[in-house]
């Protein structure tokens, strides 16, 4: 934990606190009568120290209860081009201040209040409690992928489109930096338990990554949020007790091909332990029914074919690609600890847990490639 941080929390400007709580509350006479701080969560991954609860009791003159709120600190970093980053610090600050995020089949957080600081940014928002804690049902995960169809299928033209120039664009280019292939295939796991027919086939497929870009970059094009795994998703009840889909963490979001956001619902949930990878295919099916029902249900009515290659293309090159850079960084010795705080599992044994990802995603790859001709493309 950043002490310094959080000693800077517990002395905060009262006068901010009663602001941001009382729009949390829609209430301008609430008046906290308690509060307190600590960290939300020990499993981030890129900020670990970036998010706190803000919590305590209230009183609006007439009756006491609780309250609690989010706050999100942004560290400030290196400025570069917005688009050709996909970890630029500043994205998730400036969405909160766009409205981009109102009126959408897929949720955000309520922003209250942001604010840029000598050493990063402040953003205020809600605490969304998830109405299903814990491992998600494949149900679950049907309702996420809807969501996400209703929310792309808005996207039927490129007019509709919002084109903010700190949206990211291409977020595997940015990403696949992790990828050093002397360090990879030098990782002793990596060198011991992949064969020779299995690391042939990432080859081809790291060979032809140029080719897999360029498809997602000739699809469709929708705004994304490029990180709707599990862990950044909740469900919560809405008005009249629907069901709603609450996505956290936007710090990646852009513009990016249709069918291409299952991609971090399936494959990154699953590397991520959230869903079994021995049950790859069965979420693949579902979720990716569920989410072009909502493309239809949103009126959207292009070929099917170019979802699914949105779909297994960027799967492909974004997990599939990666896979040896991730187990040599995620399964290391000098990362037990933390491999074992966020995932659960370490060295060998995490290492055995998420090999089936690489078959999967390699097969995926095959797949892309038929599609492509299919569609003549590219």
């Amino acid at each position: 934990m950043d002490n310094d941080l959080f000693a800077k929390l517990r002395t905060i400007n009262p006068t901010i606190l009663t602001d941001v709580v009382r729009q949390d509350q829609n209430d301008s006479s609430f008046e906290i009568t308690v509060w307190n701080v600590k960290r939300l969560s020990d499993k981030g991954i890129a900020n670990p120290d970036g998010l706190w609860l803000f919590h305590g009791q209230g009183n609006n003159g007439k009756e006491t209860h609780p309250w609690a709120i989010v706050l999100k600190v942004l560290e400030r970093q290196e400025d570069e081009s917005p688009q050709d980053n996909l970890w630029y610090w500043k994205r998730e600050y400036l969405l909160a201040q766009s409205g981009l995020t109102e009126n959408l089949p897929v949720k955000a957080p309520r922003f209250y209040h942001s604010e840029e600081t000598s050493d990063g940014a402040w953003i205020w928002m809600e605490h969304v409690e998830d109405y299903y804690p814990g491992p998600w049902t494949l149900e679950s995960y049907a309702f996420a992928a809807h969501q996400l169809g209703l929310w792309n299928g808005l996207y039927k033209h490129e007019s509709s489109l919002p084109n903010e120039n700190w949206f990211a664009r291409q977020p595997y280019r940015t990403w696949l930096g992790l990828v050093n292939a002397e360090e990879d295939w030098k990782f002793l796991l990596n060198q011991k338990h992949i064969s020779t027919n299995t690391r042939n086939r990432y080859e081809r497929l790291w060979n032809e990554r140029d080719k897999y870009f360029e498809t997602l970059e000739r699809l469709p094009q929708v705004f994304s949020h490029f990180d709707s795994q599990r862990r950044n998703l909740l469900i919560r009840m809405g008005k009249n007790r629907q069901k709603e889909l609450v996505a956290l963490d936007w710090a990646q979001c852009g513009i990016g091909a249709i069918g291409a956001e299952l991609s971090w619902l399936v494959g990154m949930s699953t590397f991520l332990l959230e869903w079994s990878p021995s049950g790859l295919s069965d979420l693949t099916e579902t979720a990716f029914q569920s989410y072009v029902k909502g493309l239809q249900e949103s009126s959207w009515s292009g070929d099917i074919d170019m979802v699914r290659l949105g779909y297994v293309s960027m799967l492909a090159v974004y997990i599939g690609c990666a896979f040896p850079a991730l187990t040599r960084i995620w399964c290391s010795t000098a990362n037990k600890e933390f491999a074992l705080q966020i995932l659960g599992l370490a060295e060998e044994d995490l290492f055995w847990k998420i090999f089936p990802v690489l078959d999967y995603t390699l097969d995926r790859a095959e797949e892309a490639g038929k599609l492509m001709k299919k569609l003549q493309l590219p």
